[in-house]
């Protein structure tokens, strides 16, 4: 029988196959087993069956399907786009005045629960950065009753979670369970909320733990970047630019956190809710367990006008660092605002995707980084323009001029059809991913309240996004990438990166005239002067 291989050979006219011939191991075997000769050969035992014929010596061009059919040049085209329904969201409230949103549950028997104040670091004093957060990680340690070891093994018993945190805006305490252990998990939550323990010996554990961060933190590149960014975007005056440190770490007392806590009221607070229980289960919840829980919940803190930190290339020393790690920012536009659509995909074809520009220009172009990226990030009342990459060290002033080039290109060079038409079809086609999951619907629905922005938003931004065209891209960009006026900041290796960026600023690139010099805490090195 013939075989037809269906792959491609390399085409060696002429190269012979040893078919016939006996292998070394073939032979070995065959004598071993039948003193016969070599394996392939005609037997001579009649009760032996006859072996195949052998197949053709010589493989040829035409022997073989070759893979260079004409349909392989063109890639195929995708197809339509599906049409997506976002699930709908029906909030109701509370007798308590806690305001609920549920979303769909996939068809698991688990239920998510997060209730969210309005109550983050944005609230801590200026002297205790940290305070907010440290004292919501003391929270789920432990109860009266329970210490922090019968209140983890009380979840373990249970197959339950329970824990509270901070960010900036918001204070969440948090659970997760089985259907069928949900009202034993709510009683733990609630004990939890009604009768904390912070106790002194866990706020001192937790604040040793946060000092032994911020010492790893100093000698890291990536870490020194994210931690400095924000003091020089807000401003260290601005609660969103307010470092933690020890001292600040230092400062927070028990008291605090019991004053904190006693901040956590139902009326006003949101319920984000996944899973089985509908308004009447949830309401038996609250009068069972949380029925003394009565006061108003904090109403959302204000925050001042950003006051970044430009016209200088700030530079913090890392000694021997294999990499800098280059961050360019600039306040931006606000979540909610009518451009967002093109925005968003403005900021991918700038720095968003795989394939926007600044990673083919640092990535595949000049091979400085592994990956450059840019995109807007947001809080409440504004977001902010970040772009950066980690890079080589020899090529860091190189880098920061290309990342430069291609922030003033997004003026100059307009979105192309095929950039624009790859990263509309690609928001419109993430987007089911966004509620593919019940985790996934809860984030998405609580950002669209956290922004103050109607329940059926992504309906209408599917509608906005096929309406983009290039002219509203390039609209976008003019409005929302400044020329100049940027904050840069570049953590590495100071000896090897400083000559570079020097003549960088020598050229006002990227509206920077000098380079300050910082430690890892963000304060002018004892040579230097402060920043204007």
């Amino acid at each position: 029988m013939r075989h037809v291989h269906r792959f491609v050979p390399v085409k060696r006219p002429g190269v012979r196959r040893a078919r016939g011939a006996c292998s070394g191991l073939a032979l070995t075997l065959a004598l071993a087993l039948t003193q016969q000769g070599c394996a392939g050969q005609p037997s001579n035992d009649p009760l032996k069956p006859t072996a195949r014929p052998a197949e053709p010596d010589v493989v040829t061009a035409e022997d073989a399907v070759w893979a260079d059919e004409s349909f392989r040049d063109a890639q195929p085209s995708a197809g339509p786009i599906p049409a997506f329904t976002p699930p709908e969201i029906a909030p109701y409230t509370l007798s308590n005045g806690v305001q609920v949103y549920a979303v769909p549950s996939a068809p698991l028997p688990t239920i998510s629960l997060s209730l969210q104040f309005e109550l983050g670091a944005l609230v801590d004093p200026p002297n205790k950065a940290g305070m907010t957060s440290l004292c919501m990680d003391l929270l789920d340690e432990g109860t009266r009753q329970r210490d922090r070891a019968s209140f983890r093994a009380r979840q373990a018993d249970l197959a339950v979670r329970v824990w509270s945190g901070a960010s900036d805006d918001t204070t969440s305490v948090n659970l997760r369970s089985l259907n069928s252990s949900f009202d034993d998990a709510f009683a733990l939550m609630a004990e939890m909320i009604q009768e904390p323990g912070l106790r002194r010996a866990d706020l001192d554990r937790l604040r040793a733990q946060r000092k032994a961060d911020l010492a790893q933190a100093r000698g890291s590149a990536r870490a020194i970047s994210r931690r400095l960014f924000s003091a020089l975007l807000w401003g260290q005056d601005h609660p969103r630019g307010r470092l933690e440190t020890e001292d600040s770490l230092d400062a927070v007392r028990v008291r605090d956190c019991r004053r904190l806590a006693r901040q956590l009221a139902p009326a006003g607070a949101r319920l984000y809710l996944s899973g089985a229980p509908d308004e009447s289960a949830l309401e038996l919840a609250f009068q069972t367990h949380l029925e003394r829980w009565t006061g108003e919940a904090p109403a959302a803190a204000p925050a001042p006008e950003a006051a970044p930190q430009s016209g200088v290339i700030f530079l913090v020393d890392v000694p021997g660092a294999a990499q800098s790690v280059i961050a360019v920012g600039a306040p931006g536009p606000a979540r909610a605002a009518e451009d967002y659509a093109a925005t968003y995909l403005m900021a991918q074809i700038l720095g968003g995707s795989f394939s926007s520009r600044i990673n083919m220009n640092l990535r595949e172009d000049k091979g400085y980084s592994y990956g450059g990226r840019a995109g807007f990030r947001y809080t409440r009342a504004r977001g902010y323009l970040r772009a950066g990459a980690s890079v080589r060290t020899d090529a860091t002033a190189d880098a920061l001029r290309e990342l430069a080039v291609e922030l003033a290109a997004i003026h100059t060079r307009p979105a192309t059809e095929a950039e624009l038409k790859r990263e509309r079809d690609g928001a419109l086609l993430a987007l089911p991913a966004r509620f593919a999951t019940a985790q996934g619907t809860l984030s998405t629905v609580r950002g669209l309240v956290f922004y103050g922005l109607p329940l059926d938003w992504y309906a209408g931004y599917q509608r906005a996004v096929k309406r983009v065209d290039v002219d509203a891209i390039t609209a976008a960009a003019r409005a929302h990438v400044p020329s100049e006026g940027y904050v840069v900041l570049v953590v590495g290796d100071a000896a090897v990166v400083r000559p570079g960026l020097t003549a960088l600023a020598a050229e006002g690139v990227l509206g920077a005239r000098a380079v300050v010099e910082l430690d890892a805490d963000g304060d002018p090195r004892a040579d230097e002067e402060p920043a204007k």
